[in-house]
């Protein structure tokens, strides 16, 4: 199709379901996007407001996202929105999925395996490190679906809207900045004391090398770093991500850690407050972020920030 994504598009070599048509999205598809997000309940985008076009023709022509749809007997059936996104210590892109929705009326047909056979053929042809694939409150035939394709329930999501700076102070021998190039050496430290699946192994170092240096020069820098005198000790990255959905960019928060003998003291929460400010600023209506379910310190502390539960997150890893 000529106005559908110029890329190539793995998932074309799923094989759909009896009577089931799965192709890319294209630009007259918005419509149809808009009723089967309305599906799957929360915000959708107002047909009436002549910039949510723009945001769809934004989404299509992007590099890092895959939109799918399903037909079926001609009828829109389901919809996968598969994006690539970039997390620090990792030298390949992680594919996420903020949407997959099939039709009530199309249930139990195969159309959300398909759709997740879609994913995962698009992942694997990036070679990308991790499927991650958010559901919301309530989605318990999701959870099967996934659970049963091997996913694994691994991480809590949580959202603010509005966003809300409390003007949190990082304690007096602390100072906060943004992360520069030269940083890259401390926050890969940091960021490794998350756990032994965000520390990369040794041959990839210098493709990870590349990616911070990426996101450290973007225009906009709203990623803090924590330190105490000349030591860093804490690190929360973010960067601003398009929503269909909303009106307002959203802050994305994929990494909050402060080193383990400074834990308690209150730098993580002025990190977290100063990259709320910082993305309120910049014009972000919401903010997200995931944590592993038992982090129940981290909970406190997002919920103190006025984040609330907002969903799950599965997951698919390839071996390294």
């Amino acid at each position: 199709m000529e106005d559908g994504p110029l890329r190539p598009v793995g998932g074309l070599s799923v094989r759909p379901p009896a009577g089931v048509e799965l192709r890319p999205a294209a630009r007259d598809d918005l419509p149809v996007v808009r009723q089967l997000l309305s599906e799957r309940g929360g915000p959708v985008p107002d047909g009436d407001d002549p910039r949510v076009p723009d945001r769809w023709n934004a989404h299509l022509a992007s590099i890092d996202a895959s939109p799918f749809l399903a037909l079926a007997d001609g009828a829109p059936a389901g919809l996968l929105l598969l994006a690539f996104r970039r997390r620090l210590n990792f030298a390949t892109w992680e594919a996420w999925v903020p949407e997959l929705v099939v039709a009530e009326s199309f249930r139990q047909r195969g159309i959300g395996r398909a759709l997740l056979r879609v994913a995962i053929e698009e992942w694997r042809l990036r070679g990308a490190h991790r499927l991650s694939v958010d559901l919301g409150p309530g989605e318990e035939a999701g959870q099967t679906l996934l659970t049963k394709m091997g996913f694994e329930e691994t991480f809590l999501r949580f959202r603010a809207e509005p966003i809300a700076p409390r003007g949190r102070p990082a304690p007096t021998d602390v100072v906060l900045r943004g992360v520069e190039p030269d940083d890259f050496e401390a926050v890969t430290r940091l960021v490794a004391e998350m756990g032994p699946r965000h520390s990369p192994v040794p041959e990839r170092m210098d493709a990870v090398r590349r990616t911070f240096r990426e996101l450290a020069t973007r225009p906009i820098d709203l990623s803090r770093l924590a330190l105490r005198g000349a030591t860093p000790v804490g690190v929360c990255t973010s960067e601003l991500r398009a929503s269909l959905r909303r009106d307002a960019p959203e802050l994305w928060i994929p990494e909050l850690v402060v080193t383990e003998p400074m834990r308690g003291a209150g730098i993580g929460a002025a990190l977290l407050d100063t990259v709320l400010a910082a993305g309120a600023a910049a014009g972000a209506g919401s903010a997200v972020l995931e944590t592993g379910p038992r982090r129940e310190s981290a909970h406190r502390l997002y919920a103190a920030a006025g984040f609330a539960e907002a969903g799950h997150v599965f997951t698919l890893l390839r071996e390294r």
